[in-house]
Parts: structure tokens; sequence; C-alpha cells
């Protein structure tokens, strides 16, 4: 089923609410025009009612009108109030007078029915031919043995008839009012959503090879500008995604080759005359350390391969920075002294932190190993463990070659090498430090480098302390 467009959503949402609501408003108003149709109704005929009451005497026996025939008040008065009227005698239930235009709407009741409208005095509506006629019914005591029920009526025709005409401009009135809203709410939809669909045909012309282009933001600060500035955020972290892919896989190729090279050549050469067995065994042993390097490259890539899809979990143990760093180092020492270097830790009181003891171990020899290779023979290594305002501070400190200060951001990228690294006696993947950086984000630590060239480098990492 194809889906419903976001327009035509909106406007049927938009229509819908619009519908209830005009839906609602006019059954309100036309309850209220009704009720006071009613009451204007019900007050008119209570005051002819009551007027005719003061009116009404005996004459002779005979119930009958008394007023003033000389006052035009009084004349308009009775004429109006007796258009629609008839009185009853209780005691006989017999009609005693009935107004001539009472008498076509054959408006009559038994003896019965007029006891029990003289028991239950109040107002009624019949139907007639000429419509709704609503009357009142009063008991009237003339004497103490003479009682009579009177009926005074009004139609009901124009408070009908304005209610039918109120109930017509409704019914013809919503539906209008609603056509004419759902086009104009389909036409502000279209209208709001037209920088959406320039966005989607933007984003849709964007493709790996054109990750520079960007939406295009129109300065209103509206809705549409904030996706397009999003998706220019977004197309800015896949663009420098994707310019590190690349430039990753040219750092690759660059440090397979170099180890592939030299194996091939070291085989090329062995192939190309006779050789001893002690020649063989030594270009053997050669191409083993080629080997064994390319081993060490591969598995430190599969290892951050794993780290940065997640695949893995980090354990949450009470961990000993100053016993680590002394382990560390004592493992390291002898191949520090082999290099002509002098290995110190300087770590005299625990320093308790939160973590996987494994890999703060990995992060420790990677920063260890990285300061042994670039310190010439006769420098000095020392790893400091301390406790500064608040935190844990490992400080791995060398007198080696250091680092410029335009090259100290990148060191923790894959296979970056400073200018003054690079060098053939220098063995490395290029890989130890990233992988260091990874260990220190997930345990929610800092790593930083400072350097100066010819002087040496430290690098501090900063843990949160374990209370």
């Amino acid at each position: 089923m194809k889906p419903i467009a976001v327009r035509t959503r909106l406007t049927l949402v938009y229509t819908g609410v619009l519908a209830v609501l005009l839906a609602g408003l006019g059954f309100a108003a036309y309850r209220v025009l009704s009720a006071q149709l009613e009451s204007a109704a019900n007050s008119d005929l209570k005051e002819l009612t009551d007027g005719l009451h003061g009116y009404l005497r005996l004459a002779d026996g005979a119930p009958t009108f008394v007023y003033d025939r000389s006052d035009p008040a009084q004349v308009a008065f009775i004429e109006s109030a007796t258009r629609f009227y008839q009185l009853y005698d209780l005691g006989t239930g017999e009609l005693v007078v009935q107004s001539p235009a009472m008498s076509p709407l054959a408006v009559g009741f038994t003896a019965d029915e007029v006891k029990e409208y003289g028991a239950r005095e109040g107002v009624r509506d019949i139907v007639t031919d000429q419509g709704r006629l609503r009357f009142s019914s009063t008991v009237v005591r003339l004497g103490p043995d003479r009682a009579y029920l009177l009926q005074v009526g009004v139609l009901l025709k124009s408070m009908d008839r304005a209610l039918r005409e109120f109930l017509g401009l409704l019914l013809w009135g919503i539906p209008i009012g609603l056509i004419v809203a759902a086009a104009a709410s389909r036409w502000m939809a279209g209208r709001s959503l037209a920088p959406m669909r320039k966005l989607s045909d933007a984003a849709r012309s964007i493709g790996v090879h054109a990750l520079d282009r960007r939406m295009p933001v129109r300065g209103a600060g509206d809705e549409p500008d904030q996706v397009a500035a999003a998706f220019n955020e977004t197309l800015a972290r896949l663009e420098a995604s994707v310019d590190e892919m690349r430039q990753f896989s040219a750092a690759l190729a660059h440090e397979l080759r170099t180890p592939l090279a030299a194996l091939r050549g070291e085989i090329e050469t062995l192939l190309l005359h006779p050789r001893s067995p002690d020649e063989y065994q030594r270009g053997l042993v050669s191409q083993l350390e080629d080997i064994d390097k390319l081993s060490r490259m591969v598995s430190q890539l599969l290892t951050l391969a794993r780290a940065e899809s997640g695949e893995i979990q980090l354990a949450r143990d009470p961990v000993d920075l100053s016993s680590l760093a002394q382990s560390i180092v004592s493992q390291l020492e002898t191949l520090a002294e082999a290099k002509g270097l002098t290995l110190t830790c300087d770590a005299p009181a625990p320093v308790r932190v939160t973590g996987d003891e494994g890999w703060i171990e990995r992060l420790v020899l990677n920063l260890l190993d990285n300061a042994i290779k670039f310190t010439a023979s006769g420098g000095r290594l020392t790893l400091s463990v301390f406790e500064k305002d608040g935190a844990a501070h490992v400080v791995m400190r060398d007198t080696g070659i250091g680092v410029a200060a335009a090259d100290l951001p990148r060191i923790f990228e894959r296979f970056y090498r400073a200018d003054s690294a690079r060098s053939p006696q220098t063995e490395g993947t290029g890989l130890g430090l990233t992988l260091a950086k990874w260990i220190a984000d997930r345990h929610g630590a800092t790593i930083t480098a400072s350097s100066e060239p010819g002087a040496g480098t430290a690098i501090t990492v900063v843990f949160r302390l374990t209370r």
C-alpha cells in the first residue's frame, strides 16, 4: 500500500480537527439559540397568561374579560392574548369559551383531561396543522365555588423557522468552510514543505564523491533550516570519516609495502645465487622478523577494528595504578637497559581507579614501548603515578627526539609519524598510541601529549579516582 504523503496527512488532520471543532461549536450554538428562543417563548406565554388572569371576571354568572376599552394598550393586549385561548369549567369539564383562531386547530380535551390539566398546571406543546402550539394551563378561581381552567397558547412557527434556518446555515456553511479550509491547508502545507522537497532533491544529488557539497540553508531559522544544518553537520562528519578511511587505506598500503618490499628483496637475493647454509639461515631469520612485524600490525589492526565496532567489553574492577606501573617497569627494565636507557618508576603511594586492569596495562605498555623506540641510547625514561586535583595521573616522560608542535595533535592517529620519527632504524606499526587513546576514552580518561623537539616528550593520562 502506497504511504500517504505528508502534505495529504497534514491536510486531513487539520481538516478533521477543524470539522470536529466546527461541529461542536455549531451544535453548541444551536443549543444556545434554541434555549434562548424557548426561554423567550415561555416568558411571552407567562406574560400573556398572567395578564389574562388579571382581566378575567364573573359578569352575570359567566366569566368574561373586563378591561378599559378606551385604553389602546389594554385593547391591544387583550386582542393578542386571546388569539389562542380557551376556558374550561373545572367542575363539569365543559368548554366555556374558545377563541376563533383556536377552533380550527381542533385542540379539545375530555373532562378527565381537563381535570388532569387542572391538577398539573404548566406548559405543554401539541402539534397542529399550523405548527407547534405551546399553551399554558392555569386554574382561575372567580368565586368560592367557581373554578375554571384557563389555557393560553402561542404558535411556535417563527421560532421553529428560525431554528431550521440556523440549522440549514450550519449544514451548508460548515461543509463549505471545511472545503475552503482544506484547500487553504493543502496550499499552506505544500508551501511549508517546499523547502523540505528542495532539501530532499539536494540530498539525492550528494554522493560519496561529492561529500563536500552542503544542503542549502535559507537563514530563516525554521525547521527546514534546522534539518539542513543537522544534515550538514552529519555530512561534515561523514566527509571526515571517509577522508580518514582514505588516509587510512593509503597509510596501510604504505606501511605494508615497506616490509613486503624488504621481504621480497631478501627472498630474491637469496634465490639469485647459491648460498651457504649460514647465509640462508640469516636470510630466513630476517624474513621471519619482517613477517613478525606484519603479524603485529595485523593483530593491532584487528584489535582496533574490534574495539571501534564495540565488540570489546571492559571490566569495571579496582585497579592500583602504582602497583601496575611498578610491575610494567620491572618487565621492560631489561629491554631498556639493552638499548642503553635508564628506566625508573615514580609511584610511591597507591593510586586506585576503576577499570579493566588488562587494558590499562596495555595502555601503559604502549606508552612505554613508544618511549623506548624514540629515545636514543643514554636517554632517561620515567613513568610516574600520582594524585593531583582529585584525579589519578599517569605520566610517561622521555628524553627522546621529541615531536614538533604542528605534529602533536595527530600523534594519536593511525599510522601517523612525525617527520622526526621517520627512520629506517625505528620499528613500529604506528598503531600503539591510537590504541592507547581508545583505551583511555573507554575508561573516561583523557590522554594528552606535550613535547619539545630534541628535548623529549611527556604523555599524560588522567583517570577518575576511586573513592
